[in-house]
């Protein structure tokens, strides 16, 4: 069986610890063009999150693809995150395009 056979159904494991992933944004997302200084991490971490695991969860589909189910999923994994999804959209994009450079072992 090749290794990149997927089992239909099973999420891929990208062994990134989540803390791994805030981690590297809490370093990094003040200089993003979206950040809000009125904002905290703690509002914009979930994002990252969502769009970190996404990545994993989904890597043969574009962004585009599933932008809209990961609109309908930030309704229900937000937590308590001030941001609403226009405000989210970009740092989930941005988790999702940077899951590749997340440090594993940090």
């Amino acid at each position: 069986m090749s290794p990149d056979y997927q089992i239909p159904g099973r999420v891929p494991e990208d062994s990134t610890p989540r803390q791994a992933v805030s981690d590297y944004w809490r370093d990094r997302y003040t200089a993003e063009p979206y950040y809000d200084e009125s904002l905290y991490f703690d509002d914009y971490e979930p994002a990252y999150q969502l769009g970190h695991s996404a990545r994993a969860q989904d890597i043969i589909r574009a962004y585009e693809d599933v932008e809209r189910e990961l609109e309908g999923r930030w309704a229900q994994e937000r937590g308590k995150s001030r941001l609403e999804w226009a405000q989210a959209r970009n740092a989930v994009r941005r988790g999702w395009e940077e899951s590749e450079r997340v440090p594993r072992n940090r």
